[in-house]
C-alpha cells in the first residue's frame, strides 16, 4: 500500500446519466467490493434499467475500490465522479478532501 494516494478523477461530468453505467467499464468487477451482481448488472444496462438509480446510490454508499497496491477507495460523485481515498475528509475550508 501506498502512503496517502491522492483521490482519482474517474469519469468526468461530460457523461451525463452515463456516469454509473461507464463506472462499470472503466473499473473491474473483481476490484469493486461492496456491490452486488444484482446493482452491478443494472448500472451496466444503462439509465433505462428500472433500478440503475438506486443501484448507482448503492454504489456511492457501499462500494469499496482497491487498486494494485492495495490502496482501498470510495466512490464519490458530485458532478465528476471521483475514488476518493479510505481516511480522507472533506475540509469545508479548503474546499477539498485532504488527510486528517
Amino acid at each position: 500500500m501506498t502512503e496517502r494516494p491522492d483521490p482519482v478523477l474517474i469519469l468526468s461530468d461530460a457523461r451525463g446519466v452515463y456516469i454509473p453505467r461507464d463506472f462499470t467499464s472503466n473499473v473491474a468487477r473483481e476490484r469493486v467490493t461492496g456491490v452486488s451482481d444484482e446493482d452491478w448488472a443494472a448500472l451496466a444496462a444503462g439509465p433505462d434499467h428500472s433500478e440503475y438509480w438506486d443501484a448507482w446510490g448503492d454504489v456511492c454508499d457501499h462500494a469499496v475500490v482497491t487498486d494494485d497496491n492495495g490502496n482501498k477507495y470510495r466512490v464519490y460523485q458530485e458532478g465528476d465522479c471521483w475514488l476518493i481515498p479510505d481516511g480522507m475528509t472533506w475540509d469545508d475550508e479548503a474546499d477539498g478532501w485532504r488527510w486528517p
